[in-house]
């Protein structure tokens, strides 16, 4: 019985001590924040000094054929690309299937049955190093 309680301190000791130590995170490539012109840096030390873009976006026909993009381009995370790239704007006659002529525009989603998730150029912007949007097509606009 006296083993038993003498080896509870040194069970729970452990447990005390990396509970009463604090952490604090330093991660090795400061975050730059949101560019406020795509051509220049956040307002930090050097304002004139360009920001890398860190993120690919890629245009597909739609879901079916995301083998090879149609179109790809880099631009920054976490800034709306304010209009589709001309190289990227498709026209009904670009339809992949005679069933699904009209096309709505392009979604983050692999499919759609309405304009409800199809992205807002103007305003949409994701945080992540690759952004993939496909084509969407439909049978008729009601």
């Amino acid at each position: 019985m006296k083993k038993k309680l003498f080896l509870l301190p040194l069970l729970v000791l452990p447990l005390l001590v990396a509970g009463c130590k604090t952490m604090t995170y330093t991660p090795r490539v400061p975050y730059p924040g949101i560019p406020e012109d795509p051509g220049t840096g956040p307002g930090g030390d050097d304002p004139g000094e360009p920001i890398e873009k860190n993120m690919v976006v890629n245009f597909y026909l739609n879901y079916s054929n995301s083998d090879t993009p149609i179109y790809t381009m880099e631009w920054w995370s976490l800034k709306a690309l304010g209009e589709c790239p001309e190289e990227a704007i498709l026209t009904d006659a670009d339809a992949p299937d005679p069933l699904y002529p009209k096309f709505l525009g392009y979604s983050e989603y692999p499919s759609s049955i309405d304009e409800s998730h199809l992205w807002d150029f103007a305003n949409d912007y994701k945080q992540s190093n690759i952004l993939n949007l496909y084509g969407i097509w439909v049978a008729h606009v009601q």
